[in-house]
């Protein structure tokens, strides 16, 4: 399973599938779950909505959760989870069960241990959460609408995790990460003088950043914007040039070429012919 950190989910396209959620009481059941020796076949996120507790993987290693926090326990771990706090006859936390793929399919995880992802759930988030757990109680149910809860789990997370790396190791050049993830068409000296640093300075820590020089991560960025664009199909290759600051079409046709192996238009091609195939 290949390990893909929240911050950089940010940026990434992946698939939630096979979502559950149900309200849980822990009082009626001794405030213990284990699913030691019973490896859990899908990722999990745990809203401790009315009680703390304490979630202790195979290894022995212990984390703690105070109450309204929500945790996440990567697919495939072995652990047990003790709750405190309890109370009969109410909500004490809400599970949400799903699978995680990539684009391709293939398993992807935030997080290889138990970790704590909201410190503090807030009224909007939790009113959604509730929302999604009540589809439990129906035979039929949306399934939509609990997908699109865990989505917004996720959103909620990677822009935190996001916004604290940026703010805290980066803060000097806050301003130019920002003109480059806003598609900025500044020169990269222009942006290092934004930041008042040195241009060597900003590609260097830029790099350290996001795994790749300024303009290469710039150039990414506008070629999967484009993707998105052409498979709209309501704008022609001369429109997305434009809109994506290339200095003109053929500009834009090699830097997609570099990108993805083909030209715009053969991509196109290949995505309705696979969408043809589908159908």
């Amino acid at each position: 399973m290949k390990l893909v950190p929240f911050e950089d989910l940010y940026y990434t396209d992946f698939t939630i599938s096979e979502p559950l959620a149900k309200p849980q009481n822990w009082y009626e059941r001794k405030n213990i779950y284990s699913c030691l020796g019973k490896p859990k076949p899908s990722h999990t996120l745990l809203w401790f909505k009315n009680c703390s507790g304490k979630i202790i993987d195979k290894s022995g290693k212990t984390l703690f959760i105070k109450k309204n926090q929500l945790a996440y326990m990567v697919k495939g771990l072995e652990y047990i989870v003790e709750f405190f706090e309890t109370e009969p006859n109410q909500v004490d936390s809400i599970v949400f069960h799903f699978q995680l793929t990539d684009t391709k399919g293939d398993d992807i995880c935030p997080a290889a241990s138990p970790k704590i992802c909201i410190k503090d759930v807030d009224m909007s988030l939790g009113l959604a959460i509730d929302m999604a757990s009540e589809e439990f109680k129906k035979n039929l149910v949306c399934v939509p609408e609990i997908t699109s809860v865990i989505y917004r789990i996720f959103a909620h997370i990677c822009k935190n995790r996001r916004s604290t790396i940026v703010n805290n190791k980066y803060s000097y050049i806050r301003a130019g990460i920002d003109l480059l993830e806003n598609n900025s068409n500044k020169t990269i000296e222009e942006i290092a003088k934004v930041c008042g640093v040195s241009e060597g300075y900003f590609r260097r820590l830029f790099r350290e950043y996001s795994g790749d020089n300024p303009i290469d991560f710039r150039q990414k960025r506008r070629i999967e914007k484009a993707k998105q664009m052409l498979l709209l199909d309501t704008f022609s290759i001369e429109e997305i040039a434009l809109e994506l600051h290339f200095s003109d079409i053929y500009h834009f046709s090699k830097s997609f070429k570099k990108y993805c192996g083909i030209s715009p238009n053969k991509y196109l091609q290949n995505m309705r012919k696979q969408n043809n195939n589908d159908t």
